[in-house]
C-alpha cells in the first residue's frame, strides 16, 4: 500500500479497471474498516467489499497488508505509525478482489479497542467527495452525544463505549473494553438481562424500550432506558450488537429500589459468609470494613467495649473501648497483644453503647459536601459488646439504618463468638505455661535452651511439652511430647504426660521402658474425662560415658549435630503413640555422642508444612541446615531453628536443644 498523489487519471494508472465496477464502488457510499492494533482487519463493511469486491469472508482477520498493491507492507506497522501520528487522509492504491489496483482516498481515526489502540478506516474512490461523510464528524458524534452509546461482539463483551455510557456505569473507558457486560455491570436480575443479550445476539431480534436498574461500583443505583439491536455483516451474519442507552434519572423509582433492595440482599449475605468462621477480633472488623466500603459507607469502624473483654466496675466516666481497626488485624497474633490500648470511647460511641440505641451524628469532613456519621450497638444475648460506627456523604434513609442494624447483629454474633474463643485460649496458654517448667536445671555438661511457640493462626494452643531432669551418676533425662488435640483439655493432658514421665524418670526407667510405662499409665481406661494420646520421645544420656538411650512413640527423631559439623538423624522404631492402649513395647536404642555434640529435640510443629510444599524428611532437612556450628550460643541456635520453621505451619512448635559434654571428675 503505497502512498500517493492523486493521479490525472486513476483508472489509467491503475491499469485495468473492470469494466461495469466502477460505477458500483462510484454509487456505494464510504467504505468503513476497524482495523486492531496488530493490523488485523476486524471489520468489513458492505460499502468496502463495493469499494475493493473482497467479500467479508476473505479479508476479516488477515492482516492489513492483503489490501496492498506491494508485499512490503507491514499492516501493524502501518497502524503504529498512523496512531502516532493521530490520523489523517491519506491516497493509495488497493488491490482489488479481482486482481487490479485502484486509487482511494482514505482517512484513518484512532480508536480505543480492547487489545489496545486501533484504527477505524473510512475509504471511497478518489472521485467521490469525502467530505460529505467525514470521519472526524462521526468521531465527535460518537463521543460527544449526551445519549450513551455502545457495541458489544457475539461474547458480550464491550468493543466500543462512548463517555455519556462510561460516566453513567461509573466506570472509566478502558475498565470497559474487552469485559463481559455483566461483569461490568451489577443488576438485579443479571440472568435475565443476559437472556435479552442474547436474543439479540444470537436470535438478530431488535429489543426497544428496554428498563433497566444497575449498581454503579461507588453503590449508587441508577435507571436508565435503551435499544439493543444487532450489527450485520454484508453477508447478513450477526458480528455483535448495539445499544443506545438514556440515563432515567429519579423517575422510574420502583427500578431504583429493587436495585437498593438487591444490593443491601448481597451485602448482608456476604458479611454473613465473611464472619460466620471467624474467631479473630481484628479480623471481625477488618472483613467488615472490606465488605461495607465504599459501596456502602465511607469509613467503618468497630469499637469493643473494654469491660466485654475484661469486667470492671461501672464509673462515670466515658467507658474505655478498644479500636478493632483493619489495619490492627495485622497486629501480634498472640491473645495477649491481639487487642490495641484502650481509649476513651467518642460521645456518640458512648451514648449508643449506654441506650444501646442507634445515635446520628454530623461528622467534620473536607469539602461542601456533608457527611453524616451512624453508631449502632452490638448486642447479644441482651448485653453490649460496643458499637459500629458508619460514616458517609449525606444522609442514611431508614431503609440504611434497618441495613445498619442487621449489620450490628450479624457482627455482634461474630463479636461474641471471637471473645468466646479468646477466653478460652488465654485459659489454655496459661494453663499450659503454669504445667511447663518455670526454668530449667543448670547442668554444666548437659546446658539446655528451648523456645516454646503457640499457634499463631488463630488456632487453641495445644498440648505441647518438654522437660529436663537430673539423674544420678552423671546422667540426664529429657522429654518432649505432643498431645493430639487442642485446648483446655489438651493442656490437662499434656500436665498428666509430663509429671509421669517426670517421676519414671526419676525412678531410673530406660527410655523405651518409660514409653511403655506411660503407654500403660495413660491409655483409655485410665479414667480422664477427656482421653488424648500422645507423641512423645525420651532421651537419657551419660555425661560420663557419652552413651545417649533413645526411644520414640510416634514422634519426629532428633537431630544430633556433631563438633566436626556431622550431622545425624537418630532413627529408632518409633512405636505408636502412647495412650492409645495398644500394650506396645518400645524399643530402646543406644548411641555413641562426642564431646560438645548438640541434641536436638522438637515437636512436629517445626517440620510441618499444611501447604504441603515439603515433605517431614525436607523439614527435617531444614532443621539440619539450619545449625552451623555446635560453639554457637544455645540461644541463637534456638533462634536460627526457629526461623526456618515451616510460616504456615498451623500447630505449636515446641524446640529443646541440649549441648551434650562430658562429667569432670571431682577434684581430689
Amino acid at each position: 500500500m503505497a502512498h500517493t498523489p492523486i493521479p490525472d487519471d486513476p483508472q489509467g494508472a491503475s491499469g485495468a479497471q473492470p469494466h461495469g465496477q466502477a460505477p458500483t464502488a462510484l454509487d456505494a457510499g464510504p467504505a468503513v474498516t476497524v482495523i486492531d492494533p496488530e493490523g488485523r482487519i476486524c471489520l468489513w463493511s458492505s460499502e468496502a467489499r463495493a469499494l475493493t469486491g473482497h467479500p467479508p469472508s476473505e479479508v476479516v482477520g488477515r492482516d492489513l497488508s492483503v489490501l496492498a498493491d506491494r508485499p512490503d507492507v507491514d499492516g501493524r506497522a502501518l497502524v503504529t505509525e498512523l496512531v502516532r501520528a493521530g490520523g489523517g487522509v491519506r491516497t493509495d492504491w488497493l488491490r482489488c478482489h479481482d486482481g487490479t489496483c485502484r486509487s482511494v482516498r482514505w482517512r484513518a481515526l484512532p480508536v480505543p479497542l480492547a487489545a489496545g489502540t486501533g484504527l477505524i478506516a473510512v475509504a471511497c474512490h478518489h472521485s467521490q467527495p469525502l467530505h460529505w461523510c467525514d470521519p472526524s464528524s462521526v468521531d465527535l458524534l460518537l463521543h460527544s452525544s449526551p445519549v450513551g452509546l455502545a457495541v458489544l461482539d457475539t461474547d458480550l463483551r464491550y468493543r466500543f463505549i462512548n463517555g455519556a455510557l462510561a460516566d453513567l456505569n461509573g466506570l472509566p473507558i478502558a475498565a470497559h473494553l474487552g469485559r463481559r457486560i455483566l461483569d461490568v455491570l451489577d443488576l438485579p436480575d443479571p440472568q435475565a438481562y443476559e437472556g435479552m443479550l442474547r436474543r439479540v445476539t444470537d436470535g438478530g431480534e431488535t429489543i426497544k424500550n428496554l428498563h433497566v436498574a444497575a449498581i454503579r461500583p461507588d453503590g449508587t443505583p441508577y435507571a436508565a432506558v435503551g435499544t439493543l439491536f444487532p450489527l450485520r455483516s454484508a453477508d447478513g451474519r450477526v458480528l455483535g450488537q448495539a445499544g443506545v442507552v438514556h440515563d432515567l434519572g429519579g423517575t422510574r423509582a420502583e427500578l431504583l429500589d429493587t436495585a437498593r433492595s438487591r444490593r443491601r440482599l448481597e451485602l448482608l449475605n456476604r458479611i454473613s459468609a465473611g464472619l460466620s468462621q471467624e474467631l479473630k477480633l481484628t479480623s471481625v472488623a477488618s472483613k467488615l470494613s472490606a465488605a461495607c466500603t465504599p459501596a456502602f459507607a465511607r469509613t467503618v469502624t468497630v469499637d469493643l467495649l473494654a469491660s466485654a473483654v475484661r469486667p470492671a466496675p461501672d464509673t462515670s466516666a466515658p467507658p474505655g473501648i478498644h479500636r478493632l481497626s483493619a489495619s490492627a488485624a495485622d497486629g501480634p497474633a498472640h491473645p495477649e497483644g491481639d487487642l490495641p490500648r484502650a481509649r476513651a470511647a467518642s460521645p456518640p460511641v458512648s451514648e449508643c453503647v449506654r441506650t444501646a440505641e442507634v445515635v446520628t451524628f454530623h461528622v467534620d469532613a473536607a469539602g461542601d459536601q456533608p457527611h453524616r456519621g451512624v453508631c449502632v450497638p452490638l448486642l447479644a444475648a441482651g448485653h453490649v459488646l460496643g458499637a459500629i460506627t458508619f460514616s458517609g456523604p449525606g444522609d442514611f434513609d431508614p431503609d440504611d439504618v434497618l441495613t445498619l442494624r442487621e449489620i450490628a447483629a450479624r457482627t455482634a454474633m461474630a463479636v461474641d463468638n471471637a471473645l468466646l474463643y479468646r477466653r478460652e485460649r488465654l485459659a489454655t496458654l496459661t494453663l499450659q505455661r503454669q504445667l511447663l517448667p518455670a526454668r530449667l536445671p543448670g547442668i554444666p555438661w548437659a546446658r539446655s535452651a528451648h523456645r516454646h511457640l503457640p499457634a499463631q493462626n488463630g488456632t487453641l494452643a495445644g498440648g505441647d511439652w518438654y522437660d529436663v531432669v537430673q539423674l544420678p551418676g552423671g546422667r540426664v533425662g529429657m522429654t518432649v511430647g505432643d498431645v493430639m488435640g487442642h485446648g483446655l483439655g489438651a493442656a490437662a493432658a499434656m500436665g498428666r504426660y509430663r509429671s509421669s514421665a517426670r517421676a519414671l524418670l526419676a525412678v531410673g526407667l530406660e527410655p523405651g521402658q518409660l514409653l511403655t510405662r506411660l503407654d500403660a499409665l495413660h491409655g483409655p481406661d485410665d479414667g480422664a474425662d477427656n482421653h488424648l494420646p500422645a507423641t512423645c520421645v525420651c532421651a537419657v544420656y551419660d555425661g560420663v560415658t557419652g552413651d545417649l538411650g533413645l526411644a520414640l512413640a510416634g514422634h519426629p527423631p532428633p537431630l544430633l549435630i556433631r563438633p566436626d559439623g556431622s550431622a545425624d538423624t537418630l532413627t529408632a522404631d518409633p512405636g505408636p503413640p502412647v495412650g492409645m492402649g495398644l500394650d506396645h513395647t518400645y524399643e530402646n536404642v543406644h548411641r555413641a555422642v562426642p564431646s560438645g555434640s548438640l541434641l536436638v529435640l522438637y515437636t512436629d510443629g517445626m517440620i510441618e508444612d499444611r501447604g504441603a510444599l515439603f515433605d517431614l524428611d525436607q523439614g527435617i532437612a531444614m532443621l539440619r541446615r539450619a545449625v552451623h556450628s555446635t560453639e554457637t550460643p544455645l540461644d541463637e541456635v534456638c533462634d536460627a531453628l526457629m526461623a526456618v520453621r515451616p510460616a504456615n505451619s498451623q500447630d505449636d512448635a515446641t524446640l529443646f536443644v541440649t549441648r551434650l559434654t562430658r562429667v569432670r571428675p571431682a577434684a581430689s
